[in-house]
């Protein structure tokens, strides 16, 4: 099948808005050979889609050649929105999964389709020209997102945070470059590539949500200004004690730690608030 065919013929080729006024203008009365005229829209097609005696062709809709769309546009619709809520719930759906969903899809609702009963899958061809159809739609690699940081991320969460944040910059009037943002991240010594996942066009961050980190983790403490003012990190180590070693290529200033688990304890957090005094 091809997957970008080029028109060789005029057929069809009529404006979808001018079709749809003019079936409006014949069903209020307006003489078909007028309507036509008037809209610039092909006569016998216009008296089709006025009596619906075309079996696939309704309304404005356009058939060329004898292959069907699967779905409707409202079972699309319904289906796009199906991908974009889950990529929302940390539950991406990648493209296998979706060729999965188009074949069960169709057949629990007894819809007639081409697709592949062995493998029950949906073919890459009804999948590129869904892609097309919905360019809102990208492929996304999801960063892995622990199921505790997933619940914690809410709305009430952050608006709590940035009003606290707004009565104390309000009290205080604190300069850009007195404002400092820290977080930590974990790197992994192994790294596992997630599938890409199906997610709203121009979104900035997609989660995938993990029941568990792999690999051996260590935590990396960093924080930077408004200004721009950075602070060199804190590095913990999953381990008792520390080596020299560790610290080679490590950016200057940056202060190590260490811990079985690799993760913040209160401990050496005094210690990195220690460290951020010192510097800011």
């Amino acid at each position: 099948m091809v997957s970008k065919y080029k028109r060789k013929t005029e057929q069809q080729s009529w404006d979808p808005q001018a079709m749809q006024r003019a079936i409006n203008a014949v069903r209020d009365g307006m003489p078909m050979q007028t309507a036509a005229k008037n809209f610039n829209v092909p006569r016998n097609t216009l008296k089709r889609r006025v009596l619906n005696k075309n079996q696939h062709a309704k309304e404005t809709n356009k058939v060329l050649g004898h292959y069907r769309p699967v779905f409707n546009a409202e079972q699309e619709q319904h289906l796009v929105e199906y991908l974009l809520e889950m990529e929302v719930r940390f539950f991406g759906i990648t493209l296998n999964d979706l060729r999965s969903l188009a074949y069960k899809l169709a057949e629990q609702n007894n819809i007639t389709h081409n697709f592949n009963h062995e493998t029950k899958l949906a073919g890459k061809d009804w999948v590129r020209g869904f892609r097309q159809r919905h360019p809102e739609m990208v492929l996304r690699v999801p960063e892995a997102t622990s199921a505790a940081r997933a619940q914690a991320f809410n709305k009430v969460n952050v608006t709590k945070f940035f009003d606290i944040l707004e009565d104390v910059q309000k009290n205080h009037l604190y300069p850009p470059h007195r404002v400092f943002n820290v977080d930590e991240t974990g790197l992994m010594t192994v790294q596992t590539k997630s599938s890409k996942v199906f997610a709203l066009k121009g979104r900035r961050q997609v989660g995938s949500l993990t029941s568990a980190e792999r690999g051996v983790l260590s935590t990396f403490v960093v924080s930077m200004s408004a200004g721009g003012t950075f602070i060199p990190p804190m590095v913990i180590f999953p381990r008792q004690r520390m080596k020299v070693e560790l610290q080679d290529g490590s950016p200057p200033g940056t202060v190590f730690a260490c811990h079985p688990s690799g993760w913040m304890q209160t401990d050496i957090f005094t210690q990195w608030f220690e460290h951020f005094f010192a510097l800011c």
